[in-house]
C-alpha cells in the first residue's frame, strides 16, 4: 500500500514538472516573440532594441523617424544611444497614472516581458530635461552576454565605462552629448531617486552625496548644471535585488 501510495506520488510530481517545464518554455518563447511585434519604417522586424538604425549625422546620432514612432506611440519622447553598445533605442514617457507600465509593455504598447526603455513618470512635466531625468530599462543577459541596458551594470568597471562614456540623447527638437561621470551600484530596496529638487543648494547636495557614494568615478571635478540617470538592475554584489546607476551629464 505504501509503495503504490509512492508511485502515485512520484507519478503525479513528475507530471506537475512537466506542465512546469511546458509553461516556462512557453514564456521563454512568448516573451522572444513578444519582442518583435511591428514593423520598422523600412519593413524589417524591430524588437527591444532598435538595431535596424544604421544612418548618422556626423555626430554619431542616428537618423530617427520621428513622425514613425510617434505614429506608433505618442509616448515616445527621444532617443538614446550609446556607442560601442546595442543600446540605440526610442524612449518613451512613463505617465504618472500609470507609473509601472513600460516595465511590462514594449514601445508598441503589447504585454512584454522585457518592457521598454522609458523616462521615469516622476519627470513627465520636464521630460528629458528634468533636473535629473532618470531613464530606466529592464537588464537581459548573462555575465558579459548581455543586451539593451544590460550593459548598465558594466559601469562599474572603470575601464569599460571609460570606453563607453559618451551618451546620445535626442528628442525631434535637439541632440544632446552626456558623459559619464560616475556610477553606483545600490540595493534594490532602497529608495534613491530624486527627480526634482528645492533649489541649487539641495540639487549640489544630492550630487555630492552619490558621487561620494559612488562604486565607480570617471570625473569627480565637474559640477553639472543638469544630469541624467541610467538605471538597470544588476548582479554584480547583492546578486538577488540590485541597481546600477549611471549618472552622466552634459559632454564638455
Amino acid at each position: 500500500m505504501k509503495r503504490r501510495t509512492k508511485s502515485r506520488i512520484a507519478a503525479a510530481t513528475a507530471v506537475l514538472a512537466a506542465f512546469a517545464a511546458v509553461a516556462i518554455g512557453g514564456l521563454l518563447i512568448y516573451s522572444r516573440l513578444a519582442v518583435r511585434t511591428a514593423p520598422s519604417p523600412d519593413g524589417t522586424m524591430l524588437g527591444f532594441i532598435a538595431t535596424g538604425e544604421t544612418q548618422t549625422d556626423g555626430n554619431g546620432f542616428p537618423e530617427v523617424d520621428w513622425e514613425y514612432w510617434q505614429g506608433v506611440n505618442p509616448d515616445v519622447i527621444g532617443w538614446i544611444t550609446v556607442p560601442g553598445t546595442d543600446i540605440d533605442s526610442p524612449i518613451v514617457q512613463a505617465r504618472p497614472d500609470d507609473p509601472d507600465y513600460y516595465l511590462s509593455h514594449d514601445v508598441y504598447r503589447n504585454y512584454n516581458p522585457r518592457g521598454a526603455v522609458y523616462l521615469d513618470a516622476e519627470c513627465a512635466e520636464m521630460g528629458l530635461a528634468s533636473r535629473n531625468a532618470v531613464i530606466l530599462g529592464h537588464h537581459y543577459g548573462i555575465g558579459e552576454d548581455v543586451s539593451g541596458f544590460g550593459h548598465i551594470k558594466r559601469y562599474s568597471d572603470k575601464g569599460y565605462a571609460a570606453d563607453h562614456a559618451l551618451v546620445l540623447i535626442q528628442t525631434p527638437g535637439s541632440k544632446m552629448a552626456y558623459g559619464v561621470r560616475f556610477a553606483q551600484i545600490i540595493k534594490g530596496w532602497e529608495p534613491v531617486k530624486r527627480t526634482t529638487f528645492a533649489n541649487e543648494e539641495d540639487y549640489r547636495a544630492w550630487y555630492s552625496s552619490c558621487l561620494g557614494e559612488a562604486a565607480m568615478v570617471l570625473d569627480a571635478e565637474t559640477e553639472p548644471e543638469q544630469t541624467v540617470s541610467l538605471v538597470s538592475c544588476s548582479y554584480n554584489y547583492w546578486s538577488w535585488n540590485e541597481r546600477t546607476v549611471v549618472v552622466s551629464s552634459p559632454a564638455k
